[in-house]
């Protein structure tokens, strides 16, 4: 409203509403009548060459509203001519027909059939004059000359030269074989001395300077569309490369970040911290960074591994001086947890301590026995000596007494006892060194 006002401010108030509304509803009547007369706009992409058929379709579908208004003026000359009907009647079928290839996006074809709705209905209007052709109805001819300008509208260029020869053709053709009246016959019998070129030269002429001037006003209309192109493929590259600058910008961005994280973690791991990755998401150096951390992880791994080595030497040392302590010093030493499997040895050198000292302690008991079996085994064969010598003693002395026969068998029963004494000591110092010899084992 203050837009409108301030481009017309001489015009009263009331009545530039009153023309408000009638341009409103001007443009709500074109809109309905363009649904109805033509395609919809979304059968059209946003490229030149579609937005210019649109275009061409519109122009057909206000073309086809004045076909309309057309035949509501030409109908009251129809009345007192019942034969004018039949060109009004022809032009509105065929414009329904134009219509139809319009509404299916057919624009080059129902630009022709209009243009054919034209050429039929001029062609119905001279074939049926009852009286043939009279010198009133040559000026009819230039009406082809309509057909010639709207197809500059609606007809690529390119179909312009063969509408004009199409029109001169067929104006020569109803001009030489529809009748002509007398008084035409006459005309050119006297003043074209019988070439009738004269009567249809104005037609001609003006169908060759209508088809140039349609073919100009097409031509700067491709060269203007073809400047709209230019200038449209120009925006649209630098569209595009505003759109690859801001890309590059946002990819040397991810990258900036992407260089930040895998430096940061290549620090952190540097000053000793195993655990540091890169986390990178979206991110042209994503790889890189999963390479990194591939790498770490390995590194990691590695030191782990050296860790571990390390503690199990230590542990091994550890064992091998608790070792050496119970060979030659006979003590146990404490040993320190490593976190290793080796620390489960410890309980088994400490089993291998006690019975060494088992084993010491046994080995001096059994030296303590072997030593009592020999001081007895001496005890027994001085025993067993003496018996023998009193045994030959009594023997000498009296072969032939009766009190000294029992004490003989006592003293033989004596030996016998030693003997078997002294092999019992020899099988216990045997069985001795036997079991001395197991415990040094």
């Amino acid at each position: 409203m203050k837009n409108q006002s301030f481009f017309l401010p001489d015009l009263p108030q009331e009545n530039l509403v009153e023309d408000q509304a009638h341009s409103s509803f001007l443009r709500r009547f074109l809109r309905a009548w363009l649904r109805i007369s033509g395609p919809k706009r979304e059968r059209f992409n946003s490229s030149l060459e579609d937005q210019e058929r649109l275009r061409r379709s519109q122009i057909l579908s206000v073309l086809f509203l004045l076909v309309i208004v057309a035949a509501c003026l030409i109908a009251p000359t129809a009345i007192p001519v019942p034969s004018y009907w039949i060109p009004v009647c022809s032009l509105l079928l065929l414009s329904l027909g134009s219509v139809a290839f319009n509404r299916s996006a057919l624009t080059t074809l129902s630009g022709i059939a209009f243009i054919l709705a034209i050429d039929v209905t001029l062609t119905i209007l001279m074939v049926t004059l009852p009286h043939g052709i009279r010198n009133s109805n040559i000026p009819d001819f230039d009406l082809f000359l309509l057909a010639t300008l709207i197809g500059g509208i609606v007809l690529p260029r390119r179909l312009l030269p063969f509408l004009a020869v199409f029109h001169i053709l067929l104006i020569l053709s109803l001009f030489t074989f529809l009748p002509h009246d007398p008084l035409l016959t006459q005309e050119i019998q006297i003043n074209q001395q019988g070439f009738s070129y004269g009567e249809l030269s104005d037609a001609f002429v003006l169908q060759v300077i209508g088809a140039a001037l349609a073919w100009l006003s097409a031509r700067s209309v491709d060269s203007a569309l073809q400047r709209a192109t230019r200038v449209e493929d120009l925006s649209k590259a630098h569209r595009r490369l505003d759109e690859y600058m801001r890309a590059q910008e946002k990819q040397r961005e991810r990258q900036e970040y992407g260089i930040q994280v895998i430096k940061e973690a290549h620090a952190r791991f540097a000053n000793g911290d195993y655990r540091a990755r890169a986390t990178l998401q979206d991110n042209e150096l994503t790889s890189l960074a999963f390479s990194f951390n591939l790498l770490a992880e390995r590194l990691n791994r590695i030191a782990q591994t050296a860790q571990d080595y390390e503690r199990q030497e230590q542990a091994f040392q550890q064992l091998f001086t608790i070792r050496d302590a119970i060979m030659h010093q006979g003590t146990l030493l404490p040993l320190t947890p490593t976190g290793t499997n080796i620390d489960q040895l410890y309980p088994w050198l400490k089993q291998f301590y006690q019975l060494r000292q088992m084993s010491v302690r046994g080995g001096e008991a059994v030296e303590k026995v072997r030593q009592s079996l020999a001081r007895q085994r001496t005890l027994m064969i001085q025993l067993l000596s003496a018996l023998d010598q009193a045994h030959a003693e009594i023997q000498v002395l009296g072969k032939d007494a009766k009190g000294i026969a029992p004490a003989l068998e006592d003293i033989e029963k004596s030996q016998q006892i030693s003997q078997q004494l002294d092999e019992q000591g020899k099988r216990c110092v045997q069985e001795t060194r036997q079991l001395e010899q197991l415990l040094k084992i």
